[in-house]
């Protein structure tokens, strides 16, 4: 039972606007009954939110409060916010932090900056790994097995810069391996560009690994200004790495 009422909720997260029984239990590959009784036992602690005018089920209240207990708890991610709020006011930029969820980068963290035109990514967005830096950088630190995996997979592109080529993302990979940080240019949002790195292992592999990002858009921040912002960034994420250590 644990496991269909965690699926609903899977199916919830990714159906923002809400689903009706039928709908949930179909893409949860359940019974209609199961799913409904499972719905209204999941409504009644507050996981779920039921809209009697539109008959449609979402996720509730108390999974925002999972999720800052989860921030807040060793296994979260909380020792990086104090360390990106300096670095975002220090630059001016948005500094966000995610991890590699399968072929996508996970937003877990992130910290607005000071420049009057701000990108906004919120907590719990996902992006394919190969458009963003943040996924470069992850996919730098994978054993080759693992990269290999990756380049194997589904890559698609979600603007017309966005690179989609196997070989061409290794070589790029290749590189972000040898100088320690990755950048991307309008691949995964049109106008926007980013550097990141991959906060140190000091934990010994007791989380997923963490990278830090910083964004800007093309109109405000050149290359140029951009790069010069990689020094702030990897002491960032040295500082993170010994305050999760």
């Amino acid at each position: 039972m644990l496991s269909r009422g965690l699926r609903l909720m899977t199916v919830l997260a990714d159906n923002p606007s809400g689903l009706g029984v039928s709908a949930a239990a179909r893409t949860a590959g359940l019974p209609v009954s199961s799913a409904h009784r499972l719905l209204g036992r999941l409504a009644a602690e507050r996981f779920v939110a039921y809209d009697e005018d539109t008959r449609r089920y979402a996720l509730g209240v108390r999974v925002l409060e999972f999720s800052r207990g989860f921030q807040r708890s060793p296994a979260g991610y909380s020792a990086a916010a104090a360390p990106m709020r300096r670095l975002a006011a220090r630059t001016g930029l948005p500094a966000i932090a995610g991890i590699l969820d399968g072929s996508e980068v996970l937003i877990v963290l992130s910290a607005q900056g000071t420049q009057h035109l701000q990108l906004r990514s919120a907590e719990g967005t996902r992006n394919p790994w190969h458009a963003t830096s943040m996924g470069q950088a992850l996919a730098s630190v994978l054993p080759d097995e693992e990269l290999a995996a990756l380049l194997a997979a589904d890559l698609p592109s979600p603007t017309a810069h966005t690179v989609t080529d196997p070989a061409v993302l290794r070589e790029e990979v290749a590189r972000v391996r040898e100088r320690g940080w990755a950048e991307v240019d309008e691949e995964n949002e049109v106008g926007v560009r980013s550097v990141a790195t991959v906060v140190p292992d000091l934990d010994g592999g007791l989380r997923p690994r963490l990278a830090i990002s910083l964004g800007a858009t093309v109109v405000l921040t050149t290359w140029d200004e951009l790069h010069g912002h990689v020094p702030a960034l990897r002491a960032c994420a040295e500082e993170i790495a010994s305050l999760m250590g």
